[in-house]
């Protein structure tokens, strides 16, 4: 009999935030899978933006390979969902409205699409939602339910039972924390026995203490989200460009605030996304795999990729993707077997015109090597992981030959790129829309 799959992504969620000595936040319920399933402790995002890291899951492929941005080829992943539909699954989804899950989502048998423009925490109505469709008879089985939770990527104020220092030193701890509350709430509508859960993260992220983020105006929120209430409906864009005018204010005194007090390890962490070095904050996710077809506790610290994922769950359900993957299976090492340790590409998100982003490299276990795409005598970055966890030592200029057996195996991996015959891009119309959105929530 077929197990039912919950895949659970947490937008931003960082690694080292979930298990290890920098979490502060309280997790029983993570803990209770990692206990009961198997740890990654190095799994490691091929790119720091969301629809390209959800492209490599999907397709198993690197982003080189799939070409997945925010605007372009979302239809590549639909190949994972028909071939497991085909395999007897039925499809349900809980995500934002934008572009990308209403791709994937097009044939699903279910699906809650919700704001894409204010996103919405899993205590305002998702978690509701999603424990609603894990009622029992709710959902056919054997299902794949696919949850996008949103709650750390979002600057809205938390519920203030959550925002003390009981569930974590900073409010990105204690997001966590509320996350991890709901996460109990789903598993208790779930047999594990019956069901596979993978849980992990699209990316990192830089920020986690978001009381120093530039743009964390909770009160400001408040206060226009009070505002909304009572002002008439035509007024809501001018009230939007109001907001937006004032936050930008606050960021530009803020930055020039933190650039005085902050080191330069401290400002890094208010760095966006896509800008600068592939550092592990954005890149190292946690990946568990619990319940049913998981027989064995383990916590592996062997790096490992978000484009194993795919072939690992055909271990659990069966084979039912017959293409050219870039990923491998995880059992082995589940099963207390060895593999060998190989790197991981990765490179950093397009913005938002662009097709590919600026920076590429590898990671392996002992070191990290990155440089600019166009020119690899540009931008060279190598950090030894091993003697410099924090990645603050530069190593390029010292050791010549490890950066050229670094390249050599970059080369390897990039040497075969695919046909794109089948890009798509979102009309004119779409494209102005989701940039629109996008602005509204600061990528722009």
């Amino acid at each position: 009999m077929k197990p039912n799959i919950l895949f659970i992504v947490i937008d931003s969620l960082r690694a080292d935030y979930c298990n290890g000595e920098k979490k502060t936040s309280r997790t029983p319920n993570i803990d209770f899978l990692i206990k009961n399933g198997a740890y990654f402790k190095q799994a490691i995002s091929s790119i720091d933006g969301t629809f390209g890291s959800l492209g490599c899951i999907f397709t198993a492929k690197y982003p080189f390979k799939n070409n997945i941005t925010w605007s372009k080829n979302h239809n590549k992943t639909l190949e994972f969902f028909k071939n497991i539909k085909s395999h007897g699954y039925s499809e349900y989804l809980a995500a934002p409205a934008n572009p990308f899950f209403k791709t994937i989502s097009e044939d699903f048998d279910g699906k809650d699409l919700t704001s894409n423009v204010s996103y919405l925490g899993l205590w305002e109505g998702i978690g509701e939602l999603i424990l609603s469709r894990l009622d029992n008879g709710n959902m056919q089985s054997p299902w794949i339910y696919y949850t996008h939770i949103m709650d750390l990527h979002t600057l809205k104020p938390l519920p203030e039972e959550f925002n003390i220092p009981k569930y974590g030193k900073t409010e990105y701890d204690r997001r966590i924390s509320l996350i991890d509350d709901w996460l109990g709430k789903f598993l208790k509508k779930i047999d594990l026995s019956k069901t596979l859960v993978i849980l992990t993260a699209d990316h990192g992220e830089f920020v986690h203490e978001l009381d120093m983020h530039p743009e964390y105006v909770p009160t400001l929120q408040k206060f226009f989200k009070n505002g909304q209430k009572i002002t008439p409906g035509f007024l809501t864009p001018a009230g939007i460009k109001i907001f937006e005018s004032i936050r930008n204010r606050i960021k530009k005194r803020r930055m020039a605030k933190h650039e005085k007090s902050l080191s330069a390890e401290e400002l890094r962490t208010l760095t966006e996304r896509g800008h600068g070095i592939l550092f592990d904050e954005v890149l190292r996710i946690p990946l568990i795999f619990s319940g049913c077809g998981i027989n064995r506790h383990s916590v592996i610290t062997q790096q490992v990729r978000h484009i194993d994922i795919l072939p690992t769950v055909e271990s659990v359900v069966g084979k039912f993707h017959n293409g050219k993957t870039d990923g491998r299976s995880l059992m082995p090492l589940i099963n207390g077997e060895s593999m060998d340790d190989l790197p991981t590409y990765i490179e950093s998100v397009p913005k938002l015109d662009d097709l590919a982003g600026d920076t590429i490299g590898i990671r392996t276990s002992k070191y990290k090597y990155c440089r600019s795409r166009k020119n690899p005598k540009e931008n060279v970055i190598l950090f030894d992981l091993e003697s410099d966890p924090s990645e603050t030592t530069n190593l390029a200029s010292q050791y010549p030959s490890i950066i050229s057996e670094m390249e050599q195996s970059l080369s390897g991996i990039t040497n075969v790129v695919e046909n794109d015959e089948n890009d798509d891009e979102l009309s004119e119309q779409e494209y102005t829309k989701t940039k629109n959105e996008l602005k509204k929530l600061g990528y722009v």
